[in-house]
């Protein structure tokens, strides 16, 4: 408890200036004049003063905060942040309480210096979002929130938080800073998939179709009837159909196609081109393409990570290589995610070493998808060697067109500035 007394800091409003004014000018007049009237006054405007910051404080002292982050978030998207505040005073409500969440980003970029040729600076854009709640009874807590919109991918601090309340007369504003440090990944932003993009992957059809047929059941999802055929199920037969047409008709079934690939982002951007933090209001070319491309790998992830049939794993060459494998976990694909999220795009991606950790993660050749902002013929001669015939390798280009067919570039937009409106929503 000392340390939030100790914590809170009082400081007079434009009103309580004034009334302090007041105070003054009433007690010197009263003392100069020897009249007991500007005393009485000024003793009534002190008093209210004493009860302003009595109040005040001991409303702060029983307020306690709890921020909760969603799951997940992307760019580009809307998401909630919610406060659980509680008041824990037995016998007093508190009133008029505001909530100023402070929200940044720390980009690491190199700087020079006078004393070291070459050192890493923390560069944190900062934004604030306010949110509050009229009134909390004794002993209750309840939920209140701001919309946040953040328009770059990235790892987002979040904290520290300061509570406040100028309750109940307005004349000074008491506020208590909690710490609250919580960090949240925002994933890439979501591209639109053309029509008929799974047409673009080698795909294998089915995979338990055998079982299914022998219970009598389908391997897909329903689409249409069709007539009779050999080597149909009977309990696929359709018979209000067949009632109604006078011949054999059965369900037709899509059939289920799974996925065995591995998707590979090429990081490169060109040498000459320093990262920026979120303060800057534009991004080179090169920054915006390499972004379409790592989102075109995002959505690709979301899209086919999280189905069970699917074996897919990602593989990041920027400044550093790593990869991932999923089987249709969620916690798989929110660490792919993770890794596209903290790419940084390199001049020279080290694409040998990414086509080793895609052998070693698959256990066998798979299906490769090559995500590059440069043409194939950038790729080294020999890159697909290690894989066999029968395995399918694409390379996806932003430069030449290929990867535009697959996802819609108008959805990418070029991220903003960090910026506040007056209702409360959050820009980044």
């Amino acid at each position: 408890m000392s340390d939030h007394r100790s914590s809170i800091h009082v400081r007079l409003t434009r009103l309580g200036w004034q009334f302090a004014f007041i105070a003054v000018f009433a007690m010197v007049g009263g003392a100069i004049r020897a009249y007991n009237l500007p005393l009485v006054l000024a003793g009534l405007v002190v008093a209210a003063l004493v009860i302003q910051w009595r109040w005040s404080r001991q409303t702060l002292l029983g307020v306690k905060l709890e921020r909760r982050l969603p799951d997940e978030a992307f760019a580009g998207e809307p998401f909630t942040i919610r406060f659980l505040v509680t008041n824990r005073s037995g016998w007093l409500p508190a009133w008029l309480v505001r909530i100023d969440d402070a929200i940044g980003q720390r980009p690491t970029i190199g700087v020079r210096s006078w004393f070291r040729p070459w050192r890493v600076e923390q560069v944190r854009g900062m934004t604030t979002a306010r949110c509050g709640l009229g009134v909390i009874l004794s002993r209750s807590t309840l939920t209140t929130s701001y919309q946040c919109l953040i328009t770059r991918r990235g790892r987002y601090d979040f904290g520290p938080a300061t509570v406040s309340t100028g309750a109940p007369l307005g004349l000074m504003l008491a506020s208590r800073p909690e710490p609250l440090p919580q960090s949240l990944y925002v994933f890439p932003r979501l591209l639109t998939l053309r029509h008929r993009w799974r047409n673009e992957f080698p795909a294998r059809i089915g995979g338990n179709a055998t079982a299914a047929r022998r219970h009598g059941g389908h391997d897909g999802e329903f689409f249409g009837i069709r007539g009779w055929r050999n080597g149909d199920s009977r309990r696929w037969i359709h018979w209000r159909t067949t009632a109604r047409i006078g011949e054999p008709a059965v369900r037709q079934y899509e059939q289920t196609r799974r996925f065995d690939l591995c998707v590979l982002v090429d990081a490169y951007l060109p040498s000459g081109i320093k990262p920026r933090g979120v303060i800057e209001p534009t991004m080179e070319p090169a920054e915006e393409t390499l972004e379409w491309v790592i989102s075109a790998a995002a959505t690709l992830v979301m899209r086919l990570g999280p189905t069970p049939a699917n074996r897919i794993g990602l593989v990041v060459a920027g400044r550093q290589t790593r990869s991932q494998a999923s089987g249709g976990g969620r916690e798989q694909t929110i660490a792919m995610l993770r890794q596209l999220t903290e790419l940084s795009g390199t001049d020279a991606p080290d694409l040998a070493e990414a086509i080793r950790q895609v052998l070693r993660i698959g256990g066998k050749p798979r299906d490769l998808i090559v995500l590059s902002p440069r043409p194939s013929a950038a790729a080294p001669n020999d890159l697909f060697r290690p894989f066999s015939t029968s395995t399918s390798c694409r390379w996806l280009s932003a430069a030449d067109g290929t990867l535009g067919q697959l996802v819609a570039q108008s959805s990418a937009e070029a991220p903003q500035p960090m910026t506040t409106d007056s209702a409360g929503q959050e820009s980044v």
